[in-house]
């Protein structure tokens, strides 16, 4: 499916005109869930598959007011794969069969890290290897970006911390022979890293993702992020504080965003599981989500008002990378029918608003959200029971996924909606 799915802000409450006279200032939220893709046989045609992403949302850019702009976890991912070298890798069929590949093709470069840095995996030392692939061309596309629509751009990627470089040896060690500057590893440790870029283009902030999911522990061999080291981001688009998906789940993270006064969760996101069906910690997925766009702005996190999710979708290799992208609001109205929230409103399969570990229910409303791939049955037969809605749903689901009969067949979506601060 090539359809690009919008939802105009003007349909939702909190939409508002730039003559609005409340005393409060409007900020224009655009969240992109991109369709995840390892085409890329060049580092230009990486650069122009970020520059697709990025445009998806340009009709969307407000000229009255700052725009925000989040992108998905891990969009800097691909650029690993680019080159002749990752010939090969791009060709396979299973992730751990692609990093397996890559790992040979850039052998002595591993061996020369691993020398440089004696006991480190042989998963971190290939992603030292392509540290400048994973970072130079996403940021700086971003960074190009963000000044020529005037936006503040945020997007994860997965980086070391690093230092610029145009030594012609340093080039020819650690990037691409004819770049004119590399970036450098300066230590070990990996990070799954957000990039927040302002309308100049300059780098704003980076929040390395504390809290880590089992696979980018045990596969990726990743480092958390220290949460004493969060900050907060003070932006003409708000006070930003960047949640990079588990991170938004979690209480003593979301804390330390309240206490430095954010004012919208940011929430770069890739989750790694069928979205129609049952996580490993709930009974289903998008109920569990609700823990996190709901969850993360609730009344307990005072100065936390709004969450802008971006979810990744597509099949990377055998890991399937699906959701519905949103923006909350704490104090959003819920469309309900029958006393329960309408199925044509909310994320896919949900009956209740409810927080998936507490079991409390949810305050906040959705101003806007992608849609799923298939519309809940729910909203054609009302009749139908949670049950089946949900059988359903997860029909349509598997049938999504590598090799299946509708293999990759996710929906790209933008969604947009103006938020109220305080002026």
């Amino acid at each position: 499916m090539d359809d690009v799915d919008g939802l105009d802000a003007a349909l939702f409450p909190l939409a508002a005109s730039a003559g609005d006279s409340t005393g409060e200032r409007l900020v224009r939220a655009i969240a992109v869930g991109n369709r995840i893709s390892v085409a890329a046989e060049s580092e230009a045609s990486y650069v122009a598959e970020v520059e697709r992403i990025v445009g998806l949302a340009a009709p969307h850019f407000a000229s009255d007011r700052p725009n925000l702009l989040t992108l998905t976890e891990l969009l800097g991912l691909p650029a690993a794969l680019v080159g002749a070298r990752g010939a090969l890798a791009r060709r396979a069929r299973r992730a751990q069969t692609a990093l397996s590949l890559l790992a040979v093709a850039y052998l002595p470069r591993i061996l020369r890290i691993r020398r440089r840095w004696p006991g480190i995996s042989l998963a971190r030392a290939l992603l030292l290897a392509r540290a400048d692939a994973l970072y130079r061309p996403l940021a700086e596309t971003l960074a190009r970006l963000a000044v020529a629509h005037r936006t503040h751009i945020v997007a994860t990627t997965l980086a070391p911390r690093l230092r610029r470089s145009t030594d012609p040896r340093e080039i020819a060690a650690w990037g691409r022979a004819d770049a004119p500057a590399v970036y450098v590893p300066t230590g070990p440790e990996v990070y799954n890293a957000a990039l927040v870029f302002g309308p100049d283009g300059a780098l704003l902030g980076r929040v390395d993702k504390v809290f880590l999911t089992e696979s980018e522990s045990a596969t990726l061999d990743l480092t958390p992020g220290r949460l004493d080291d969060v900050q907060v981001i003070a932006t003409d688009a708000g006070r930003l504080g960047v949640a990079i998906s588990l991170d938004a789940f979690t209480p003593a993270y979301l804390r330390r965003l309240a206490e430095q006064g954010a004012q919208i969760v940011v929430q770069p996101d890739a989750n790694d599981q069928p979205w129609a069906a049952p996580s490993a910690t709930s009974d289903w997925q998008p109920a569990e989500w609700l823990g996190s766009v709901f969850g993360s702005i609730q009344p307990i996190y005072l100065s936390l008002r709004y969450n802008v999710c971006a979810m990744q979708t597509g099949n990377f290799f055998d890991i399937v990378f699906d959701g519905q992208s949103s923006i909350t609001a704490r104090d959003g109205a819920v469309t309900t029918m029958n006393g329960r929230p309408d199925p044509a409103q909310t994320f896919v399969g949900v009956a209740e608003h409810r927080h998936p570990a507490t079991g409390e229910s949810l305050v906040g409303g959705f101003v806007a959200l992608a849609p799923w791939v298939a519309p809940d049955p729910a909203v054609a037969d009302p009749t139908l029971t949670l049950a089946d809605r949900r059988a359903r749903l997860a029909a349509r689901g598997r049938a999504l996924a590598p090799r299946a009969a509708h293999a990759n067949d996710y929906r790209e979506s933008v969604i947009w909606a103006d938020l109220r601060l305080d002026a």
